[in-house]
């Protein structure tokens, strides 16, 4: 692709790779392998994230239905994915201080909730609701209805769609302090996530600048998405240990929130490290 290209045929490639991409996913559900959901989520999130970059360029509404739909299969495979995160962290995070009977009860309970919610997801993925909509990607890959602004070469639009996202992303990071609310940390993540996506998109246009863009928007998700991840695990934590006070079992009920506390404290560091990176000079 070059800088000849109008954006509107961006879009359609856009969208048929990302129909590509969920199709493969679902492919490795189907298949059993491993990290499978996990792929499918990511395929719908990449792809919501094209949407929304390209949302001036669409016409009509028919936008709004397929972002609706992959938010629907996302969120189905949200449960397991986070279980299985929040099982690993728990192991990697458990000391020789801990009762091992009670790591044995914890780890048990996750990977029993993780067998239930990956069936349910995989029955979702495999399901009839999927597979229209996989039809329905295709159909609109192969000829979206866009606005006439869709015209439009590549090289003048991107750079603005880029920018706005970036510029989102700013705005909210300029904002956090070391004391800021879990939820407003969380967001963050969400807008360099989409930075990320948006620069993806647009690297093959704009080049080497996007991509760097698209580097720097990676390192920032990927620290907050683990202090995500820890935030996640204290709050599964600390609602076990909820259910073990209310079953009159306090010595289960202690090491869960020794854990709890440990997963909070992690994410200072994470914190720490974010902002230094992000108002580095």
């Amino acid at each position: 692709m070059g800088g000849g290209l109008v954006v509107g045929e961006l879009v359609a490639a856009a969208l048929l790779k990302g129909a590509r991409r969920l199709e493969m996913s679902v492919g490795m559900v189907a298949g059993g392998e491993d990290d499978a959901i996990h792929q499918v989520r990511v395929s719908c999130r990449r792809l919501r994230s094209d949407l929304k970059l390209f949302r001036k360029l669409l016409a009509g509404d028919w936008a709004t239905g397929l972002r609706a739909d992959l938010a629907a299969l996302a969120d189905a495979c949200g449960e397991a994915r986070d279980l299985e995160v929040i099982a690993a962290l728990v192991r990697e995070n458990t000391t020789s201080e801990d009762n091992e009977e009670h790591v044995d009860t914890i780890l048990t309970a996750l990977t029993l909730g993780l067998d239930r919610a990956a069936a349910r997801a995989t029955e979702v993925v495999l399901g009839d609701s999927t597979r229209d909509l996989l039809n329905t990607l295709e159909a609109i890959a192969a000829a979206p209805d866009l606005k006439p602004s869709a015209d439009k070469p590549c090289s003048e639009v991107l750079p603005k769609l880029l920018h706005a996202a970036t510029e989102k992303f700013n705005q909210e990071a300029d904002k956090l302090k070391p004391w800021s609310p879990d939820d407003d940390w969380h967001e963050v993540r969400l807008l360099a996530k989409r930075v990320r996506y948006a620069a993806d998109t647009s690297a093959a246009v704009l080049g080497d600048e996007a991509k760097a863009t698209a580097a720097h928007a990676a390192t920032y998700q990927e620290l907050l998405g683990q202090h995500q991840d820890h935030c996640a695990a204290a709050d599964a934590l600390t609602a076990m240990a909820d259910d073990a006070a209310a079953q009159d079992d306090p010595e289960l009920s202690f090491t869960l929130g020794r854990l709890t506390e440990r997963h909070r404290a992690a994410r200072k560091p994470l914190r720490e490290q974010f902002l230094s990176l992000y108002h580095r000079p």
